[in-house]
This record gives C-alpha cells, structure tokens and sequence, in this order.
C-alpha cells in the first residue's frame, strides 16, 4: 500500500494521470511482485519507533499538561487539550523517525528492478548532503505530522465521547468502540493533512527546491486533486491500522492497570 501510495504522489505526467490499478499492473509488470515491499526495512523501523515515541510522549505530555493546568489553576477544553497534547506527540515522533521516513521513499520510489540497499542509500545521502540530507523536506512534514497526530487524537476523543453519550442514554457500548474510534479518526486527520503528505514525499526525492516552488508547480500541473493522488490507497492503509493501534493500546493500558491492582 505504502510503495503504491508514493509512487501515486510522485507521478510528474502533466498529460493524463495514472490509476492505483495502473500503477500496480506498470510496477509488476516491470520490477515483479517483490517490488511492493521496496522499502519495507526502514518502513518497519519507521512503524515501530513511530508507535512507541508517539504512545509514550503523549502520555507524558497528557500527564504534564494536567499536573501544570492543575499547579497555575487554569482550564482548557477537553478537547483542546487532547488536540494539544496530540500535535505535541506528533512533533516528538516525526523528529525520531523521519530519517527512517526519508529512505522508506526513496527506496519505495526506485524503479530499479533490483532492490536499493538502505545501508548504501544512506552512505549516499550522508556523502552526497551530510547529516541534514537526512532531514530534507522536514518542514511540510513536521506541519503536517503535528497536524494529523493533533487532529487524529482530537477527533478520537469526540468519537469515544460520542459513544460514551451513546451508552449513557442506551445502555449499551458499541463493539470494538476503541477500533470504531480510531478508525473515524485516522480517516478524519488524514483527508485534511493528506496534501501535506503529498508535498513532503515531492521534497523527499527534490531537495534541489523549496517547498513554495514544488507547491506551486504541483498546483500548476496537477490542480488541488493532484495533492490527493494516492489518498484513496492511503486510506486502506491508514484508517485500519490506526483502528488496530488504538485498540492495541487501550487494551494494553487497562491490562497493566488491572495486573497492577492484582500485585497490590
């Protein structure tokens, strides 16, 4: 999904653009099965890191925020409070893992028949642009990853609390609710941020310009929709795996808490 979804944001054809269908059938045709999972190396190094730095500091700031709202006497919005707390995680974990994000499309984007080697793409890149090659296209990406992290767990919070307002008048709790909650709110950051995504894979593999310029021409040439290429895809990916990850985390969470009081 991920391979399909870069190629799809990096297509330069002014004259017609080329399907997801199209762009599989081109890829096997060419470069064989195999290639779908250029760039799975970085990508799971990407996922893992990405997960935990996200979890982790959103928790720390969740508890940080409160104890300094508490200790200054001064409230915000539930909501607002989760949107910050939110873009904060998401500030914490793109700076962790973007090298990681960086060479997962750059491999993804090869259309060698033959794999690329991350250890050499890297060597390449430290050579050719020192340590901040590594960090191209960073801007577009930290604004769009704090956006989407804010957002994803803003919109979380106002599914959950809807389905809690559910319960409260019903009587009964919606099946899998933590996954339904992800899932709304995965679909919900990444159709608003999707465009930024777009921009920082187009300055991943173009660091020669700025993001105005690639901006602009990619508005010249492709219009507004030209941003949304492969977002359909993105959204197969997407969506589900952060109703998983939602999921894996709550039930992870109330586990610890009831083992906890168990040794106590």
């Amino acid at each position: 999904m991920d391979t399909i979804k870069i190629r799809l944001q990096l297509q330069h054809s002014q004259k017609q653009h080329i399907s997801g269908s199209q762009t599989v059938m081109n890829l096997l045709k060419k470069e064989g099965i195999k290639a779908l999972w250029k760039g799975n190396v970085p990508a799971e190094i990407l996922y893992i890191l990405y997960g935990a730095s996200q979890f982790t500091s959103y928790s720390y700031l969740n508890t940080h925020l409160r104890e300094l709202q508490n200790s200054w006497s001064f409230n915000i919005s539930p909501s607002f409070h989760t949107f910050i707390v939110g873009c904060g995680a998401g500030l914490t974990s793109t700076v962790v893992t973007y090298p990681f994000d960086l060479l997962r499309t750059r491999l993804a984007a090869s259309e060698a028949k033959n794999f690329l080697s991350m250890t050499k793409v890297a060597k390449h890149l430290h050579e050719e642009k020192g340590i901040l090659g590594f960090f191209a296209g960073i801007r577009p990406s930290l604004l769009s990853i704090i956006a989407s992290s804010g957002l994803f767990f803003w919109s979380y919070s106002l599914a959950r609390a809807a389905t809690n307002r559910i319960y409260d008048k019903f009587g009964f709790q919606v099946w899998g609710v933590e996954a339904v909650c992800g899932f709304t709110a995965g679909t919900t950051a990444k159709g608003i941020t999707f465009p930024l995504d777009t921009l920082r894979k187009r300055m991943q593999m173009d660091s020669l310009r700025s993001g105005l310029q690639l901006f602009l021409t990619n508005l010249r040439q492709h219009g507004i929709l030209g941003f949304y290429r492969g977002f359909l895809v993105s959204l197969m990916k997407s969506a589900p795996s952060s109703a998983i990850s939602v999921f894996v985390y709550e039930y992870s969470i109330n586990f610890t808490r009831k083992a906890r009081l168990l040794v106590q």
